[in-house]
């Protein structure tokens, strides 16, 4: 397809699933909750993610785009309420687009294979977080002592993320469908 052809090529994208500010409401009270009561109930040093759950399972149903636009004022409060200068919100963004992004190559439905997803964004997200981290002069050595709380992080997130799926899952039956249509 030729570059001239391509500017004229417009697409309408409709969209249904879950509303963006709702969700945003949610992720906002999962942040501070994540700040001020999930430390209570700390495993081995690590609590679970419950706002890389939210960007997680949002992204996965709605798309790259919004997944990124719910990361960014996700991360952001994170970064309000830890102190940090930018960290997390550059890796939860970044964690929003990757998922969106790949779940238009897998079944979002179901309770196991998200929940996996939301571990693995977790580390993803860790990694990302420390390398931001490591660019802004922390040292090394943070990032190195805090692997370990990052896979007890990402196992924790896993769990909670299987067992809200699987309560959700008897108790609502949403589906999100996202369809394309191009004109020219």
């Amino acid at each position: 397809m030729s570059s001239f052809y391509r500017r004229k090529y417009r697409s309408i994208e409709i969209s249904v699933g879950p509303a963006y500010w709702p969700v945003l409401g949610w992720t906002s009270l999962l942040a501070l909750a994540q700040t001020v009561l999930v430390p209570l109930i700390a495993f081995r040093g690590a609590v679970p993610s419950l706002v890389t759950i939210a960007v997680v399972l949002y992204a996965s149903r709605a798309g790259a785009r919004r997944g990124a636009m719910l990361g960014l004022p996700a991360g952001l409060l994170l970064d309000i309420f830890a102190g940090t200068a930018g960290g997390w919100t550059i890796a939860t963004t970044i964690i929003g687009l990757l998922v969106g992004g790949v779940s238009r190559r897998m079944f979002a439905d179901g309770a196991f294979v998200p929940a996996v997803l939301c571990g693995l964004a977790v580390l993803a997200r860790d990694l990302i977080f420390w390398t931001v981290m490591r660019a802004e002069g922390f040292p090394p050595g943070f990032a190195t002592a805090h692997a370990h709380t990052a896979l007890w992080r990402a196992l924790l997130t896993a769990v909670v993320a299987f067992a809200w799926l699987v309560a959700r899952g008897r108790m609502v039956t949403d589906k999100t469908t996202i369809e394309r249509y191009g004109y020219t």
